[in-house]
């Protein structure tokens, strides 16, 4: 495979050039060039796979070659070699399209490893036995991943409410994909070609979230110097997104109760009511039963925008999707970053499952995203995935449930560790009551009782 890779080294030191082609002969065809001149005109009579350049070649600037390199054929792999590791000659050289940067005097192995690793990355047919190889045809973007039966029942219920003007409320966790759940109810209603219009109810200040919601007209408050379209007026005939909706205010509460019973809308210093033909979609991570509770949230708007309610299950509980989710990602950042990445080691997967992902699919999507950018060959390999093994084992702990639950911290984390504790315990012994029991230390009634109260099928 190798010998058909042409390899071009660009030094002035004759010796160097010799002493690295015999070295790299046996496995590749190379060429020499001694300046940068000798090396243009090489470069535009024939296709190299790899070209090492030295940094200083003679009076000439290695950078300038470069640059010239990269008129002629920008996709061509380019190591920078030079006897100064200064950060500015990596960062430059980086910058200008350099795919490494190796400094003098180097070892004979090391130019071969960088050699081999390189043509392999060009050859995207490659993929070693212990590695999945990516399928870049089937990627779609803006699609929910998954196989699990719980992502399957979702779609299922996705594509049923989609043909729908129903209110939907989407809930579950932070970062388990609620927008992207909601974009695709829209994507697949009879409002397609209509706006989507989304708006964050946590991250617009009170004051000002009435006027963003339902507009306003010239003069109605300081600085009101010209009407305003509100987001339901912008999106009338399509969707409006109603994110983190447990943090609104419960005088708008009010208002938005009204424009879902009533159809109309009453911009801000006007009196007059407006129709509009918007469907609402609504997410939260929050429990909006406890917020009614707390007389944070309205019981009647509730039950309106619960119309239909799809709950997705954290990652934690879905962790055959996880494959399918880094794949995905993979080949995402793979093109959006232009790299070649053709697969993943298995290890990587392995690692990948022992995680419980507290951060859900984007915290996994920036996992995968990170070692798609610092992988130095074409494959993901373990090293290349940074978890943050010790904060995940004890200070993420305490984070995960300070952000979970605003309220009964301590009881609801408690019986969230107890409900997880028996669901591995049951898996761990085949479902066998008495053996489970016997694990946790406790009798069969009171496991009994606690399957009852977590609502746990055998």
């Amino acid at each position: 495979m190798l010998m058909s890779v042409r390899v071009l080294i660009i030094d002035d030191d004759s010796a160097l050039c010799y002493g690295l082609k015999r070295l790299l002969s046996d496995s590749f065809d190379v060429h020499t060039a001694l300046n940068g001149s000798d090396a243009l005109d090489l470069v535009k009579k024939n296709k190299f796979n790899i070209i090492f350049l030295d940094y200083k070649l003679g009076e000439e600037n290695g950078l300038e070659v470069l640059k010239a390199i990269k008129k002629i054929d920008a996709n061509v792999p380019v190591v920078m070699m030079t006897a100064y590791g200064t950060s500015n000659l990596v960062l430059d050289s980086i910058k200008l399209g350099a795919v490494e940067y190796i400094v003098k005097p180097v070892e004979p192995e090391y130019i071969v490893e960088i050699a081999t690793k390189i043509a392999r990355i060009d050859n995207q047919e490659y993929c070693p036995e212990n590695a999945l190889k990516l399928d870049y045809e089937s990627f779609s973007d803006e699609i929910f991943i998954g196989s699990s039966k719980a992502i399957r029942d979702i779609m299922v219920m996705v594509a049923g409410v989609a043909e729908t003007n129903y209110p939907v409320l989407v809930t579950g966790e932070s970062g388990t994909g609620k927008e992207l759940i909601v974009k695709i109810i829209h994507k697949y209603s009879d409002r397609k070609e209509k706006p989507f219009i989304p708006i964050n109810c946590a991250a617009i200040p009170e004051e000002l979230l009435e006027s963003e919601l339902f507009g306003y007209e010239k003069g109605a408050f300081t600085g009101a110097d010209k009407s305003k379209m509100g987001k339901f007026e912008i999106a009338d005939g399509g969707t409006l997104f109603l994110d983190e909706i447990g943090d609104m205010p419960l005088d708008l509460q009010a208002k938005l109760l009204r424009v879902l019973q009533d159809g109309a809308i009453e911009r801000l210093g006007s009196n007059k009511l407006k129709k509009v033909n918007v469907r609402i979609v609504a997410a939260t991570n929050k429990d909006l039963k406890e917020l009614i509770q707390k007389g944070l949230f309205r019981e009647d708007l509730y039950y309106r925008l619960n119309v239909v309610n799809i709950n997705l299950p954290p990652l934690r509980e879905r962790k055959e999707d996880i494959k399918d989710l880094a794949v995905y990602f993979t080949i995402k950042y793979s093109k959006e970053l232009n790299k070649s990445i053709c697969c993943i080691e298995d290890e990587v997967f392995n690692i990948l499952l022992e995680y419980d992902w507290p951060g859900n699919v984007r915290e996994l999507e920036n996992v995968i995203r990170k070692a798609v950018l610092i992988t130095k060959d074409n494959l993901i390999k373990p090293e290349d995935i940074k978890i943050d093994k010790i904060k995940s084992n004890n200070v993420y702990v305490t984070e995960y449930f300070f952000n979970k639950y605003k309220d009964n911290l301590l009881v609801k984390s408690v019986e969230e560790i107890e409900a997880r504790l028996i669901k591995r315990a049951l898996k761990m012994n085949g479902y066998n009551l008495s053996k489970t029991a016997e694990i946790l230390g406790i009798s069969r009634v009171t496991l009994n009782a606690k399957l009852k109260k977590y609502e746990i099928k055998i």
